[in-house]
């Protein structure tokens, strides 16, 4: 039973380890050396690679109830699947570390100047959820102000502006046309053009 578990779980799990290994080598060979800011497809591997390794977990449990078999795919997973487990993460590492990157420095000011603009135009909101009626965004567009916020790196300062669409509120200008819309508590892009 614990052979049959295993063989079941270890065939998944190395396609899974094997293309998160290709997806990281893609993003780090074909990947945008200076990405856009909240780039759609480093968020996006990242969520997948969070999955791949949610999948990797169900497939080291299989190991765990087999291991003690004496049987050379028990053998062959020791091998294979430790090493391919650990060149997933390190080969998506720097997607993950630009989206960490996005929680300190200047990034974690911008962070805090988003959260504290969101909150403010929330409390417009009458509803528990901080959803805005027409009226209560009427009156909100009233009351802000668009708030620049320089990097050091960029040329131009950011635009923080109140934009209408669903929660959140706020959506950043990048100028030449990028705009991106950040959740402002995971950083995790949610739009952007």
């Amino acid at each position: 039973m614990g052979i049959i578990g295993l063989v079941c779980g270890f065939v998944p799990s190395v396609g899974v380890a094997v293309g998160l290994c290709v997806l990281g080598i893609c993003e780090i060979v074909l990947g945008d050396p200076h990405p856009f800011p909240g780039d759609p497809p480093v968020d996006l591997l990242v969520g997948v690679a969070v999955f791949g390794w949610v999948l990797l977990l169900v497939g080291h449990g299989c190991f765990f109830v087999a291991r003690r078999e004496s049987d050379q795919i028990v053998q062959f997973w020791r091998w294979v699947m430790l090493p391919l487990t650990l060149a997933s993460f390190l080969v998506l590492s720097p997607a993950f570390a630009q989206i960490a990157g996005r929680h300190w420095g200047e990034w974690g000011h911008l962070k805090d100047l988003l959260q504290d603009n969101e909150a403010r135009v929330r409390a417009f909101s009458s509803r528990a959820d901080g959803a805005l009626s027409e009226e209560e965004f009427a009156r909100a567009k009233a009351w802000f102000q668009p708030v620049t916020f320089h990097f050091k790196t960029e040329p131009e300062p950011v635009k923080i502006h109140l934009r209408r669409w669903n929660p959140p509120y706020l959506g950043i200008d990048f100028g030449q046309g990028q705009n991106a819309v950040f959740d402002p508590v995971t950083m995790l892009c949610i739009y952007s053009d």
